[in-house]
């Protein structure tokens, strides 16, 4: 049950100006070590930047020369520079290292700290996100490794549209994605949740769920679409996308976990991965948002804690709002649930009885 952190201090260098500083990781690693640093389940390992080759796994030649010639297409949310540039290679070198090394049964799981690229598609730069390093990691493992069935759970508040774009076609992947209604959120409106295309049709599962929605809310989401859908599809391995900006404090969404529902997403893929692929999980821990930068630490542990089923004792370092409440949305999810079944009920037999 070893779990591998992949970090290195130069991921530094992947600082965009704005809300995403280079600082966040070596925060996180300060609350990493005095929390957990003696826990011999962890171990650090600093990974590699990824080569050309790397990068063509999912990305055209004619993109990444564009990179690296710093000209970006999307210069106020992801600015290219050469520090940008080499760091954005360096997650990427992390997300394949980190499916290998569970490939390869060296660790049960791994974690790639300040990971999870959602936006950036095969061609183009967006959304802070530059190379892929969650497409990278499993188009590696499909083409050098042969595996045939890759689930990747994107938790993270916004919906995970480069991701889709990727896999849309490809039933190797099943893709789910729990987020904040696009009509209040960037990516935007323009992704209305859709369900793949060709041979990939009905591989991808969004539920689009209301601002504000709460602990409870969540596990009926997970209960009732991601789990169902990872029994039946049966994953050889389990790509997660860490959610810490779903919190309710985060400075650019609107939703409303507390750090508890954030470790209860991560512990509920780790009991899934336990009855479906051996617990084998590759999470990237790299969301969240917040002025005084107390959030998105504590977030990134307690979704690390709750995959390697360790008990969490971080408090709030925020007091809740008033009125909040962990079961806000609970109705309107449920409806919406019930809505995401029906729709793919044509794909699953798991949602054929909605």
């Amino acid at each position: 049950m070893r779990t591998a952190i992949l970090y290195s201090e130069k991921m530094r260098e992947y600082d965009l100006g704005h809300v995403l500083t280079g600082e966040r990781y070596e925060r996180f690693m300060r609350l990493f070590r005095e929390k957990l640093g003696d826990n011999p389940v962890f171990e650090i390992v600093e990974p590699d930047y990824a080569t050309e080759a790397d990068l063509k796994l999912v990305h055209t030649q004619e993109y990444i020369r564009r990179v690296e010639r710093y000209e970006s297409r999307d210069p106020h949310d992801t600015p290219l520079s050469p520090p940008v540039v080499r760091a954005a290679k360096l997650m990427a070198g992390a997300g394949k290292l980190g499916g290998e090394l569970v490939q390869s049964a060296a660790f049960s799981k791994a974690i790639v700290i300040g990971g999870g690229v959602q936006h950036a598609g095969r061609d183009y730069e967006k959304g802070f996100g530059v190379f892929s390093d969650v497409g990278i990691c499993a188009e590696n493992l499909m083409q050098n490794y042969g595996l045939e069935r890759i689930l990747i759970l994107d938790a993270d508040a916004h919906a995970g549209d480069g991701i889709y774009a990727i896999f849309r076609r490809d039933p190797r992947v099943l893709f789910v994605s729990i987020h904040q209604d696009p009509r209040t959120l960037y990516p935007g409106p323009s992704y209305s949740n859709p369900i793949g295309e060709a041979e990939g049709q009905g591989y991808s599962v969004n539920v689009p769920l209301l601002p504000g929605t709460g602990d409870l809310a969540y596990k009926h989401v997970l209960d009732n679409v991601f789990v169902p859908v990872a029994e039946e599809f049966q994953p050889e391995v389990i790509i997660m996308v860490d959610g810490s900006d779903t919190h309710f404090m985060d400075r650019i969404t609107q939703m409303g976990l507390t750090l508890k529902g954030i470790y209860m997403i991560a512990d509920k893929v780790r009991q899934t991965a336990d009855n479906v692929c051996q617990g084998k999980v590759i999470e990237f821990a790299g969301s969240g948002y917040d002025p005084e930068g107390t959030l998105f630490p504590r977030g990134w542990l307690a979704s690390i804690c709750g995959l390697a089923g360790i008990e969490f004792d971080l408090e709030e370092p925020y007091p809740l709002p008033v009125g909040h409440r962990a079961d806000y949305a609970a109705s309107e999810t449920r409806r919406i649930v019930q809505a995401v079944r029906s729709t793919l009920s044509p794909y699953w037999k798991c949602f054929a009885s909605s």
